[in-house]
C-alpha cells in the first residue's frame, strides 16, 4: 500500500503543469484604421499662352485639385503638403520654367464643399476627423482637401510643363 501512495502524488505533479497550459489564453489583437487616400480631380491650369503673366486657380474652381481621404470618425491626422516650387518642361533639355505658389484647405467632416474648407497653415498640420453632418452613426467620416493657387507665366518655350504635389497623411 506504501508504493500506491508514492506513485499519486508523482501523477498528480506530471497533470498539474498540463491543466494550467490548458486554462492560459493569450488573445492579442492588432486593430489598424483603414484610410484610404485618393485623388479625385488634379490641379490643372490648362493650356496658356507664353508670356500672358500671372493666372489664377482659386478656392472652389473648377479647376482646382482635390484629394480625399476616407477614414474613421475621430481619427487623428498630420497633413504635409509639399510641392515643386517650380513647373518644368517635359524636355528635360529646356532649361524654362513657371513659377508656382500653392495654398491648401481642407473639410474634416466628410463632405465636399469648399465653401467650409480650412485654410491649411503648418507644416504639418494636425487635423481630428469629425461625424457627417446628417449621418451621425456611422464609423466613417473623411476629408477633403482642397489644391489652388498661381503661377506666372513668363517668355517660356512651347510644351507642356509639369510639377508634383504630394500629400503625406500620418495618423496615429
Amino acid at each position: 500500500m506504501k508504493t500506491f501512495w508514492s506513485y499519486i502524488p508523482i501523477l498528480f505533479l506530471i497533470f498539474l503543469p498540463l491543466s494550467i497550459k490548458a486554462q492560459t489564453i493569450d488573445i492579442q489583437i492588432d486593430v489598424n484604421p483603414e484610410v484610404d487616400t485618393r485623388v479625385i480631380q488634379p490641379l490643372d491650369f490648362g493650356q496658356l499662352m507664353a508670356g500672358t503673366g500671372v493666372h489664377q486657380i482659386q478656392l472652389g474652381s473648377p479647376d482646382m485639385g482635390i484629394f480625399h481621404v476616407r477614414a474613421l470618425r475621430t481619427q487623428r491626422f498630420f497633413l504635409n503638403l509639399t510641392a515643386d516650387e517650380a513647373l518644368v518642361h517635359q524636355n528635360p533639355e529646356v532649361e524654362d520654367s513657371i513659377p508656382i505658389e500653392l495654398f491648401a484647405s481642407y473639410t474634416n467632416f466628410g463632405i465636399d464643399d469648399y465653401r467650409q474648407s480650412i485654410p491649411m497653415g503648418s507644416l504639418f498640420e494636425e487635423v481630428v476627423v469629425e461625424e457627417t453632418p446628417g449621418n451621425p452613426e456611422s464609423a466613417w467620416s473623411g476629408l477633403y482637401i482642397y489644391i489652388y493657387g498661381n503661377i506666372e507665366l513668363g517668355n517660356v518655350q512651347p510644351g507642356l510643363y509639369t510639377g508634383e504635389i504630394v500629400l503625406t497623411v500620418i495618423y496615429e
